[in-house]
């Protein structure tokens, strides 16, 4: 009987070792994972460096560009009237930007009159803006395993801004 149990054991051992050799070998044929790509966004046009710039990145076409629905926001103080932003660990996919210039600071897109930008806004690839925001494809920017980079020219709708006014006088 002893013998048996010595006998199960070396057979447990042997299967033991067994599964080892092949949980390695399933390992080392699996490929290997996929590895996070970068997007660097260069902000440029910013008529002033008062308040922040929010950027919104939107992996989802059906979210872009509803605010608060994006994949990463990020609200960044303008050292100067130029910006560089890296986005790091993102899985490799499509990719849509959409940053607005907050002049006052307030965490609003501010519109006026007919729903019109008061504030600087733009989008990757430039997308052109007709009577509503671009469409997902028109702003989709592909992010590999490799850094992709970007540059987003700010818009203003309006050629005022209250610093301006000051400067010039204005009220």
């Amino acid at each position: 009987m002893t013998n048996m149990a010595g006998n199960a054991a070396r057979r447990a051992w042997r299967l033991s070792g067994m599964g080892l050799v092949l949980c390695v070998s399933l390992l080392a044929s699996t490929p290997a994972a996929t590895r996070a790509g970068e997007l660097q966004v260069e902000v440029k046009g910013l008529r002033n460096n008062d308040g922040l710039v929010r950027l919104a990145l939107y992996d989802r076409p059906e979210l872009f560009p509803i605010s608060g629905k994006a994949f990463i926001i990020s609200d960044v103080p303008i050292p100067y009237q130029g910006l560089s932003l890296l986005f790091s660990d993102l899985p490799p996919g499509e990719y849509a930007l959409a940053l607005f210039h907050d002049e006052d600071g307030d965490n609003v897109f501010d519109k006026g009159f007919l729903g019109l930008p008061l504030e600087g806004f733009g989008f990757s690839n430039d997308a052109t803006v007709f009577f509503s925001a671009p469409s997902f494809s028109a702003a989709a920017v592909t992010v590999g395993e490799e850094l992709t980079a970007i540059t987003v020219h700010v818009r203003y709708w309006s050629q005022d801004s209250s610093k301006e006014r000051r400067e010039d006088g204005g009220p």
